[in-house]
């Protein structure tokens, strides 16, 4: 494979850091609006399955698209793509924000979920440019990662917070960081151009998941965003049973869990010298265990922060395996095809939850959530291969026709 010059280090650094502004506001600004509309929904109609619909368009995107869109990057450039879709999401915010300040609550829905139609090639495309640009990829896939685990957290939070101002305008403050982010892109980033056989979406799926360690890969990621689904529900339960609280402390511990995920980096660096899988069991199954029998949510609240920073260093994990064994060709599409696999097992999650918490209880629940989590991660972390298949010649990131992408 031919790849142009790597940068020097200052040089790279820059990009690199310019490519995790961008995501870190691009991202922000994409969660921010939808509190300010589910409460547009709420207040025009009455009926549990349009509200459920509306709070599902912020993911379902992701679930249908992320496997066929998330290569795009892969065959018409990373940070073209990236490029395209912040304008593209601009444009839409700036709509969503129009539709809302006109009281179109409904067009608005619209526009928001085209909005996050349109940014799922986004992260894929960044975690596979990444390691180009920058001289510590780890580092930087690790900040990457922290942001796009964070923005689904401290977006809606920001949001909140402006719905106290005027819900209608409260919106328009994502077009200010869209804008940001487009305009924080790195303008002269070096991308590998690499030889051969341009990518297609059918052969690019099947190379990628012909790949052991990148089906284990996936296949954490998604147990772990499942027990991120279930653990809402079992916090909650516990909150009201064993813990004797009610809903304003259920909402410190959630905001607890949310932005703890802030502080992944800083929790790397401090279990960096031990291996892996006793890492992840240290800051993901141990937690869970302690806020399991944790007699109070005041006492539970500290192993929650460390499950919170826990799960996104396992993401950080699992997304430098992808970015390492996947065929090069096609590392953007691994990256959509985890990214739909771990939203749809966190919605699955979320579903489950309820029927879960009446059969085994809240403490039952977490405490088998835990023993899961335990198999998953000694399974899907342990030591790859010493040798990168290359399951495909690689390609050229020039244009292409669409259809030849699909082909």
């Amino acid at each position: 494979m031919n790849r142009t010059a790597v940068p020097d280090a200052g040089g790279a650094r820059l990009s690199a850091g310019r490519l995790i502004a961008c995501h870190a506001l691009a991202a922000t600004g994409a969660a921010l609006p939808w509190p300010a509309l589910l409460a547009a929904v709420w207040q025009v109609t009455d009926d549990p399955g349009l509200i459920g619909l509306a709070g599902a368009a912020r993911f379902a995107p992701c679930v249908l698209l992320s496997a066929f869109l998330g290569g795009i990057g892969d065959r018409f450039g990373r940070l073209r793509t990236v490029r395209v879709v912040v304008a593209v999401r601009l444009g839409l915010l700036g709509a969503l924000g129009l539709f809302m300040v006109l009281g179109l609550p409904w067009a608005a829905l619209v526009a928001g979920t085209l909005s996050v139609a349109a940014g799922v090639p986004a992260f894929p495309s960044l975690a596979a440019l990444v390691p180009q640009v920058s001289a510590r990829p780890d580092r930087d896939t690790n900040a990457l990662v922290t942001w796009e685990v964070s923005a689904f957290v401290v977006g809606p939070a920001i949001g909140g917070l402006l719905l106290s101002t005027a819900a209608a305008w409260s919106t328009a403050a994502c077009v200010p960081l869209l804008l940001a982010a487009l305009l924080v892109l790195p303008r002269g980033a070096l991308e590998a151009r690499p030889s051969g056989q341009r990518p297609r979406l059918l052969r690019g799926l099947r190379a990628v998941l012909a790949v052991p360690v990148v089906r284990r890969a996936v296949a954490t990621v998604m147990v772990l965003n499942a027990v991120i689904g279930v653990l809402g529900v079992g916090l909650l339960g516990l909150t009201a049973t064993r813990w004797d609280a009610g809903i304003a402390e259920f909402g410190w511990l959630t905001a607890v869990q949310g932005f703890a995920s802030l502080a992944a980096p800083a929790l790397i660096v401090a279990v960096g010298r031990l291996a892996p899988i006793l890492a992840a069991h240290l800051v993901v199954v141990l937690p869970l265990v302690a806020v399991a029998v944790s007699p109070t949510w005041l006492a539970g609240a500290a192993p929650l922060a460390l499950l919170g920073a826990g799960l996104t260093l396992v993401e950080c994990t699992t997304t430098r395996m992808l970015q390492r064994w996947a065929p090069v060709a096609y590392t953007a599409l691994a990256l959509g095809v985890a990214d739909a696999a771990l939203v749809a097992a966190a919605m699955l999650g979320a579903v489950a939850a309820p029927w879960l918490l009446g059969a085994a209880g809240p403490v039952g629940l977490l405490l088998a959530v835990a023993g899961v989590s335990a198999l998953v991660l000694a399974w899907g972390l342990r030591r790859p291969p010493a040798r990168r298949a290359e399951a495909e010649p690689q390609c050229s990131c020039g244009s292409a026709s669409a259809s030849a992408w699909v082909a």
